[in-house]
């Protein structure tokens, strides 16, 4: 072992005394239990019954004596005198053993276990059936663990010194099946190139050319026929003096080796190829960030062809961990696949299970998944929180996400930009609610004056910001002049001046707020007065178009003697006013006015040549430093974290 391993990258030290072990704890005051069943094929089943006293006794002899056992070998001549004395004794504990044996293969699961308390001793629940197959490596008939980190490196292989002895390839295996995992991808080349003689000599041996099928060599061909198919692997070729190259021929004819592939291609080409060489069957294979390297083109089938190479035709249980949200979409809702979301082991309920299933049977997971946008992110069983307020409701989702993160942890946040989205959302809601099967509980938070957001949806908790829109919270003068001085080559804004320019620009936006509420005011007035809906047994349409055309007409005439006279509108214009007198004496300017025309009125008048969503990001950025958090985001929060 070393520090490249499983072990050396979490400070887990096997040997020497318990406090070793103090890298596996995540609370040190908690002791660790682990509990699994596993499940034996029917071929896993037969060869250990065929097998039963050689693996028993080779099991045993493990125990007896380990040092003959090191790094995989089985060296009984060097050991001759205490394997002789200690036969009986093993002989005698096989008789003991394989009654137990018999039973657990004979039964449909086998349960292995493990506690370790607080000081660090380890209690195995005692299995003989898990202790001979994770102590006799035989991957093509006994299934293994075979873990492959994401650190992986692919390095120059110089062919030479090549070994046909597929013992000693086992025993170089079993020791980094689990744990070592930069040493898996090591002596592909040297691999190719012993296969490729050992073809040549069955070749001579036999009058039938052997099977092509299952060689490295072919494995290799048909993964570029899959992911390259711009390229072609001839395989290994003999060169005149004596040696092999192992050459790709490109689209254009062009030959280069095969260390001259791209990381994303070896990731892809290695990767499998180091799993399909040592041919785990019945085992359980798992892969850390198996996108590693790759662009979203190769992503597109990589979960498929592992499934369908690795995981079907060996019989092999696959666990594909990773953070990628393509990698994620590729396989939902396709057959073999099982999604889960981990949650953090700090979870608040510890009685809740880490793990959540992500299922693409439901109308409304899968609508909620789309919207929420980043698979990786979704957290499959939260709150969903419906961002529907006016203008950039991209922007409201990343301003709570960067100043409430914590608060936010396990809850979606949708965003309701998508207009069309959130209308089928809202659909699938209401049906969900009145059949009774909605699990999943959901909110919605307009801004405080939004006259464009109808929420229709049953079964949704309606919420609004306490002020005009979510950009109206970025109102604080000492973060704004913070920011503005950072953007200028010489510092030059007091925090109260930025404060007195802030209510000059919101003065100059004041009239347009007034100007949009009377127009909303009167544009109400006229659409009321217009109703173009008749009877639909009319046999003549267009006379009856007329003729709600000419009533409309006539309303709208009453609406403009009577409602919408200059009077009328100086009137409502006067009282629109009132609501404004005063903002500035008792800071209600902050909320009752766009935030977001004043800070761009504001920032267009500081001359600095930067666009307004950069200096909004840097004041989001700032606030989030300072752990700024408005009471009134506060508020509704708190308010959906509590029901």
């Amino acid at each position: 072992m070393n520090g490249s391993n499983f072990f050396g990258e979490f400070q887990i030290q096997l040997h020497g005394p318990a406090k070793n072990l103090k890298g596996l704890f995540n609370n040190p005051n908690k002791r660790i239990e682990i509990e699994c069943d596993f499940q034996l094929r029917n071929r896993e089943r037969e060869y250990i019954l065929e097998n039963c006293r050689e693996l028993l006794e080779e099991t045993i002899w493990h125990g007896v004596l380990p040092e003959a056992f090191q790094w995989g070998g089985y060296r009984k001549a060097s050991f001759s005198t205490q394997f002789r004395d200690r036969q009986p004794e093993v002989d005698e504990k096989m008789e003991e053993k394989l009654p137990e044996l018999l039973r657990e293969v004979e039964s449909s699961f086998v349960t292995g276990g493990i506690r370790i308390d607080e000081s660090g001793h380890v209690d195995v629940m005692p299995s003989i059936l898990l202790e001979l197959a994770f102590s006799n490596y035989r991957p093509r008939h006994i299934g293994v663990v075979d873990f492959h980190g994401a650190q992986r490196h692919y390095g120059r292989e110089l062919v030479q010194g090549i070994n046909l002895n597929l013992d000693q390839q086992n025993q170089n295996y079993s020791q980094h099946a689990l744990y070592n995992y930069n040493n898996k991808y090591a002596n592909v080349k040297s691999e190719m190139a012993g296969n490729y003689i050992k073809e040549l000599l069955s070749e001579k041996a036999s009058s039938e050319k052997c099977s092509q099928d299952h060689t490295l060599t072919e494995a290799l061909k048909n993964l570029f026929s899959t992911f390259f198919p711009d390229k072609e692997f001839l395989g290994p070729q003999p060169t005149a003096d004596g040696s092999l190259s192992f050459p790709v021929r490109t689209a254009s004819g062009s030959i280069h080796d095969l260390d001259e592939l791209s990381s994303g291609e070896k990731e892809i080409l290695y990767g499998y190829l180091r799993i399909r060489s040592s041919a785990p069957a019945n085992s359980i294979i798992l892969l850390d960030e198996p996108e590693l390297h790759l662009n979203p083109r190769l992503i597109r089938g990589l979960p498929e062809f592992y499934r369908e190479h690795l995981g079907e035709t060996l019989s092999n249980q696959l666990w594909l961990v990773t953070h990628s949200d393509s990698l994620i979409r590729e396989a939902m809702g396709k057959a073999g696949f099982n999604i889960f979301h981990m949650l953090p082991s700090t979870a608040e309920n510890v009685e809740q299970s880490q793990l959540k299933s992500m299922s693409a049977t439901g109308d409304l997971e899968l609508a909620l998944a789309d919207l929420v946008g980043d698979l990786a992110a979704y957290r499959p069983g939260g709150k969903c929180v419906i961002l529907e307020g006016g203008g950039d409701t991209d922007f409201d989702k990343t301003l709570l996400q960067r100043l409430f993160p914590d608060e936010l942890r396990g809850i979606n946040l949708v965003s309701g930009s998508n207009k069309n989205k959130v209308t089928s959302l809202h659909e699938i809601l209401g049906r969900a609610y009145r059949e009774g099967s909605l699990s999943t509980k959901f909110y919605a938070i307009t801004d405080m004056d939004s006259d464009e957001v109808d929420i229709q949806a049953e079964g949704v908790g309606k919420f609004s910001w306490d002020v005009y829109h979510i950009e109206n919270y970025l109102l604080d003068e000492e973060v704004i002049s913070y920011v503005v001085n950072s953007m200028l080559d010489k510092p030059k804004f007091s925090v109260e001046h930025v404060l007195n320019e802030l209510k000059k620009s919101a003065a100059e936006v004041l009239p347009g707020v007034i100007t949009h509420r009377l127009r909303v005011h009167l544009g109400g007035l006229l659409i009321r007065s217009i109703n173009l809906s008749f009877d639909p047994k009319i046999f003549d349409i267009s006379e009856a178009f007329y003729e709600i055309i000419q009533m409309s007409s006539e309303k709208i005439s009453r609406v403009v003697s009577s409602e919408a006279t200059l009077d009328r509108i100086k009137e409502e214009q006067e009282r629109i006013s009132k609501d404004f007198d005063g903002i500035f004496s008792d800071n209600s300017w902050r909320s009752k006015i766009p935030g977001r025309e004043i800070l761009k009125r504001y920032f267009s008048s500081c001359g600095i040549s930067a666009n307004y969503n950069l200096f909004r990001n840097l004041v989001v950025n700032r606030m989030a430093e300072l752990s700024r958090k408005p009471l009134g985001m506060a508020s509704v929060l708190e308010k959906i974290a509590k029901d």
